[in-house]
Order: C-alpha cells, then sequence, then structure tokens
C-alpha cells in the first residue's frame, strides 16, 4: 500500500484529548506500514487504481479504484467518500465525510488506517515500550491506542493489567492523553467523595486491593455528570483481579502490560527508551551513563516500569550530580542511595 489526522479540541461535552496537533500521515492499522502526507497542500485521491496519490492494495479487493479523497481545510484534512462501492467508516460509522483527527479509525473497503499527528505517534512509541514492539504485539497496539483514545473522550473507564505499581504509568498517560495542566491523583485510601472532586476534569487512578471498592467507586465517578467527571484508570494486576470489577458503565476498554521477564529480549531498547523521557523531565541533556551503568542496568531484574524507572532516574541523578547532591535532588538521604547503588544485585560505581 503507497499510502496517511487534527487539530482535537476540548468538547463541551467533557471530552478532552490533547492530542491536538495537525495531522501527518495515515497508518495501516496493526502494521508500521504509513503513508506521510506531501508538503503540498492540494487534495489527495485514495484508492486502488495506480493513478491515485495514495494507492491503496486491498487483497479482499473491497477497495473501489478511486474510493475516497483527502482535502486540506482550515480545520485540517478532511476525508470524503467519492460514492465508492463499499463507503468510507469513521470510527464503525458508515460517514460520506469526515474531518481527520488524531487517532481516528478509518475503514476503507477492506482496509483499516489511523490517522497519526506528531503527538500521536509520541504516544504509540509510549505504548509500543509498555506493550511489545514485536510484530505480533501490533494489533494490540493499535487497540490499545484505540482504548486510551475512548477513555479520554469519557467513552470507558479504562483498566491497566500489569505487574508492579502501575500509578506511574497511568500518569504518564495521562499527561500525554489529557495534558499536563489536568489534575491527576491516585487513590490511596480515604474520603472517596474527597478524591474524585480532586481528580474532577482529570483522571482517578484507582488500584485493584479490595474489589467491592474499586466497583463502588467506578459506579460513584460513572453517575457524576458527563462533562465534568474525571476519568477513571482502575490498575489491576491481572485479569482476575480486573474482570472481578464491576461497574455500571458498559464496555471497559483494557491494556495488558507483559511482565519484564517475558521481554529480556527488549529491556535493553526500554533501558533506552526510559531513560530518553526522564532526561527531558529533568531537564538534563543527557544521562551520563558509562558502559558499567548499561551494562548493570540490562542485567537488573525488575518488578515492572515503575521499579525500571527508579532505577534510571537515581543513576541518572547520581552520574549528573554525584551520590550526595543526586540524593538530595531525589529526597533521598545519601546513605541510602549509597547503599542502594552497592547493593550484590546492582553493584553500581559511586
Amino acid at each position: 500500500m503507497a499510502l496517511a489526522a487534527p487539530s482535537t479540541e476540548l468538547d463541551p461535552q467533557g471530552q478532552r484529548w490533547h492530542i491536538d496537533d495537525a495531522v501527518v500521515r495515515l497508518r495501516l492499522w496493526g502494521t508500521e506500514y504509513a503513508h506521510r502526507f506531501p508538503e503540498r497542500r492540494g487534495p489527495l485521491k485514495l484508492g486502488s487504481a495506480d493513478t491515485c496519490d495514495v494507492q491503496l492494495h486491498d487483497k479482499a479487493r473491497q477497495v473501489s479504484r478511486e474510493h475516497a479523497v483527502l482535502t486540506p481545510e482550515p480545520r485540517g484534512w478532511e476525508i470524503c467518500d467519492m460514492a465508492s462501492t463499499n463507503g468510507l467508516w469513521v470510527e464503525g460509522v458508515r460517514a460520506t465525510k469526515s474531518t481527520l483527527q488524531a487517532g481516528l479509525k478509518i475503514e476503507l473497503g477492506g482496509l483499516i488506517l489511523v490517522a497519526e499527528s506528531l503527538k500521536f505517534i509520541g504516544l504509540r512509541s509510549l505504548v509500543c515500550r509498555l506493550v511489545g514492539w514485536g510484530t505480533a504485539r501490533q494489533a494490540d497496539i493499535d487497540e490499545a491506542l484505540q482504548n486510551l483514545r475512548d477513555c479520554a473522550m469519557q467513552r470507558t473507564p479504562l483498566i491497566l493489567i500489569g505487574d508492579d505499581d502501575l500509578a506511574p504509568v497511568a500518569a504518564r498517560l495521562h499527561r500525554m492523553t489529557l495534558g499536563p495542566d489536568a489534575p491527576f491523583l491516585s487513590y490511596d485510601g480515604g474520603d472517596v467523595r474527597a478524591a474524585i472532586q480532586a481528580a474532577m476534569q482529570g483522571t482517578l487512578c484507582v488500584p485493584i486491593r479490595r474489589r467491592a471498592t474499586a466497583s463502588a467507586i467506578a459506579d460513584a465517578v460513572h453517575a457524576l455528570e458527563f462533562a465534568g467527571r474525571p476519568r477513571l484508570v482502575l490498575c489491576a494486576r491481572n485479569a482476575g483481579d480486573a474482570a472481578a470489577v464491576s461497574t455500571t458503565s458498559g464496555r471497559r476498554a483494557v491494556i495488558s502490560m507483559p511482565p519484564l521477564s517475558a521481554r529480556t529480549g527488549e529491556i535493553s531498547r526500554l533501558v533506552h527508551e526510559a531513560a530518553h523521557d526522564i532526561v527531558g523531565e529533568m531537564d538534563l541533556t543527557s544521562t551520563g551513563f558509562t558502559m558499567h551503568d548499561l551494562e548493570r542496568l540490562q542485567a537488573m531484574k525488575f518488578s515492572g516500569m515503575a521499579d525500571l524507572e527508579v532505577a534510571l532516574r537515581r543513576v541518572i541523578a547520581m552520574r549528573t550530580w554525584g551520590v550526595t547532591a543526586g540524593a538530595k535532588k531525589l529526597g533521598l538521604k545519601h546513605s541510602s542511595l549509597s547503599q542502594w547503588a552497592r547493593n550484590k544485585n546492582r553493584r553500581l560505581s559511586t
């Protein structure tokens, strides 16, 4: 397939999706294969004919020779059906035209395309890190991205399944999908109403420790007025805990993260990508890692993403400011950071 979503806004009904930059390409669902839009701003025809600007190869032969056209408009690219046999489908609904938005799922014949902006591509990179980069995981990644968009737009609560503390993962996804200014609260007990109020128009992250409590919180959130209520993210260690939480909200979106012990071949890439993000968050120019640091980090056993990021943050702080000043930056005692680094399972130089 020689192949290609917009500005997204705060919906008056409470649909907030922070991925609001211009669409730059369409990507074939479940693959890395994408067609980037050209610099020129003229109409682009999509279809099976070799005369189309974006030629689509559909094994099911359901794409018309000239199936749809993309036209640049003031609000972004607009896709219009060209009286095709099988029509244009947007988010599962047949349409004659639609303005492309980042994350929008477009169906043409037997093909599914995803509209992507630079911010959305960045979000996909993060989801790949959480779920895996293998070819077999590509469809799971696209499902996860749709689930994140549905949660951000108040269509469904989100359930994260994985080892370790998932609140940092939920917080990172929150910042990318709702924006850094929206409130984020991780519920750790106490007054449920106060927690919900503090997270209004943001995200309420609830670890599933007691299933009945998690179900009650989910129902309390769902009962609130749509426009103001927080997005709900439930964190479970396994599918059984997730399935046992009942809600009145209907469909639930699930993102399941495989344990790091099953991703040994990806640890090096995980270390590099997570460290790159942490360097950006700490406003630094580099990790300062030595070759020994990288060797040790790639050999360590981590309980999950949160554990991995704690280790990376500590090593970066030590290499940037030294043990004493680095510990202070992290809110730790000098002795605690030093002992952590010298532990027999780490053997990092200080």
